[in-house]
């Protein structure tokens, strides 16, 4: 009864775990791979003819900006930021995509199938579960079993059914894409030799540093040779500038001591007798914890901010603390236990974070301020507004279409904008993360070839680091000649005024210690025999001359015992290329219609 109990509780757990199981198989298995704040809205893109909705969107980018903040500490912003969208976005169309194919091709999971998965093959998801596990954490078949005879258990396993419908046909597609993906012995051998024969070398280093110093600076005629023979190199895109005037969304005085307010009242609440695991459900604006009644688990000194770090260690086992200020808000903290684990004390605690942010009457009050200013600009222009209101007016650099805007962001609307009107017009108003934005195009850069005066300095650079480098390769050559004839190793780097390097054993696909990753070096280095020399090899930094000293040998019986792991893991790794490939291929001829501009 106690696991059947248990199994009642967690089935909304686990069918929320089993959707999230059904979508990392389509994105790791098969190797693919806060939105701005306000309500969902609409259609944000169609794949196929169907439609992928603003607020699915929205709920899943939210997921992903939390488990960075998580993980991280920090917001995302600009790249980061941007990169999180795409994944989000990509994801889904890649779902739709898949929904489509399966539907086409009119696979499914028949209930003799379900069956067989079901009795013969758990999905992992249920492995996993603890209500069928023994003392030891390992999966236990025999209460496996009896749970399926349980009638009690007739809804969890009709929610094991609906999950297995889903992900059946979506295992016989990769199936079906896997299937012409082999591994040979000799790959797996390869692949062996790469990641476990190691070889030592001593070498020397022919640096442009130390041995180009007399290069002759290029002339004239050089560099402007240089200029007229690669002058795609310096092609200079469409690009333009932007006045703009940021009225930043920040929380008054008013908006802190209103969070205070309501941090005192959640405290008063905590200590009259309410819940603490349910005040911080309905008021914690900590969506890691805010879902788990606020739950932190044990955590030692230095694995939380200090002020919260202090509190929390200062209270005693039940008591309710805070609020506590920290630079994500303010923390109401219960500690429920503590422990000494290898000699370090450890608390269980509870949290509620209310953070600091504008209520609705400043973030009115700000908008109606912009649109007064960009309404005012449109007639006289931004820098004319700026100065009768009194408000700060700032410059971008240029920025090119669809890039980053300095100062701004990543902000496609802002962007595209920029690149849709002449040079003077105003914008209207553009909420941000940073607040209200209200912009003027200040300048339009037409596409064009950079003057060889604006590139000179590169041309320069580049050529100079040539000549070096071949006064580099010359001393070099110098050297192997003389070890060609007899010189020693050791004479040849006291005449040179260089010392032998000796660095730790690598692999083939690893990195040398003071070298890094040179895969040529690394490949005339296991094509030597022990004692002998390389010809000098060029890298883009200098020569180097290296002597092989030891190598270990290929163990055909080592081998043989990791084969069937090695050749698992290419299989893999074949699969996942293979699936991404012909993903790429199908992505590119879908007809997929994105409207995120309209949006971000």
């Amino acid at each position: 009864m106690a696991v059947m109990h248990r199994m009642r509780e967690n089935t909304k757990t686990i069918l929320m775990v089993l959707v999230v199981a059904f979508m990392l198989t389509i994105i790791i298995d098969w190797g693919m791979g806060g939105f701005k704040t306000g309500q969902p809205r609409g259609v944000i893109a169609t794949v196929e003819g169907a439609d992928i909705h603003y607020e699915d969107f929205y709920k899943l980018y939210q997921s992903e900006i939390a488990t960075y903040r998580e993980q991280r500490g920090t917001e995302p912003e600009g790249a980061d930021l941007e990169q999180i969208e795409n994944r989000v976005f990509e994801n889904l169309v890649q779902q739709r995509l898949l929904g489509a194919i399966i539907a086409e091709m009119d696979l499914s999971a028949t209930d003799e199938e379900i069956v067989e998965e079901i009795y013969s093959n758990p999905p992992a998801i249920l492995k996993n579960e603890d209500a069928f596990k023994d003392s030891t954490g390992v999966f236990d078949r025999a209460r496996y079993e009896a749970a399926l005879a349980n009638p009690a258990a007739d809804q969890f396993w009709n929610s094991v059914v609906g999950y297995l419908r889903s992900t059946v046909p979506i295992q016989k597609f990769g199936d079906m894409i896997n299937s012409t993906s082999i591994v040979t012995d000799d790959e797996a051998r390869s692949y062996y030799k790469k990641n476990n024969l190691q070889a030592k070398i001593d070498y020397l280093f022919y640096s442009t540093s130390q041995f180009g110093g007399n290069a002759a600076e290029p002339t004239d005629e050089e560099i402007k040779a240089y200029y007229e023979n690669n002058k795609e190199e310096f092609a200079s895109p469409e690009k333009r500038v932007l006045d703009y005037v940021l009225l930043e969304l920040k929380p008054t005085a008013q908006d802190t001591q209103s969070v205070y307010k309501d941090a005192e009242q959640i405290v008063q609440d905590a200590k009259s007798g309410q819940e603490f695991a349910e005040l911080a459900s309905l008021y914690s604006e900590d969506p890691g914890s805010a879902e788990k009644g606020g739950d932190l688990g044990f955590f030692g000194r230095g694995a939380m901010v200090k002020s919260f770090e202090d509190a929390a260690f200062a209270a005693g086992v039940g008591e309710v603390v805070g609020p506590v200020k920290s630079p994500f808000g303010l923390h109401i903290i219960k500690v429920e236990e503590r422990k000494t684990e290898r000699g370090e004390v450890q608390v269980k605690a509870r949290h509620i974070l209310l953070t600091f942010k504008p209520q609705p009457s400043t973030r009115e009050a700000l908008s109606e301020e912009a649109n007064y200013i960009a309404e005012y600009a449109r007639e006289s222009g931004l820098r004319t507004v700026a100065e009768a209101e009194k408000v700060d007016i700032a410059q971008t650099e240029p920025f090119t279409e669809g890039s980053f805007i300095p100062g701004i962001g990543m902000q496609r609307r802002i962007n595209r904008f920029a690149f849709k009107n002449d040079k003077g017009t105003s914008s209207d108003v553009f909420q941000t993360d940073l607040g209200f934005l209200v912009v003027s195009v200040a300048d339009a850069i037409p596409k064009r070839t950079d003057p060889l005066e604006n590139v000179k300095p590169s041309i320069v650079a580049r050529l100079a680091a040539d000549k070096k480098l071949e006064i580099a390769g010359a001393k070099a050559g110098e050297a192997y000649q003389k070890l060609q004839s007899g010189v020693a190793f050791e004479e040849i780097a006291a005449q040179d005024s260089l010392t032998i390097q000796s660095p730790d054993m690598f692999k083939i696909s690893g990195y040398i210690t003071g070298i890094g990753r040179e895969p040529e070096l690394v490949g005339k280095a296991f094509k030597l025999n022990i004692g002998d020399f390389s010809a000098p090899i060029k890298t883009a930094r200098g020569y180097y001359i290296i002597q092989l000293l030891e190598k270990t040998e290929f163990d055909e019986n080592a081998f043989q015992q990791e084969k069937d792991s090695v050749k698992r893991q290419l299989l893999r790794n074949k699969q996942a290329t293979l699936f991404n490939g012909w993903y790429s291929l199908y992505r590119e001829k879908a007809d997929v219609k994105d409207y995120r501009q309209d949006y971000l």
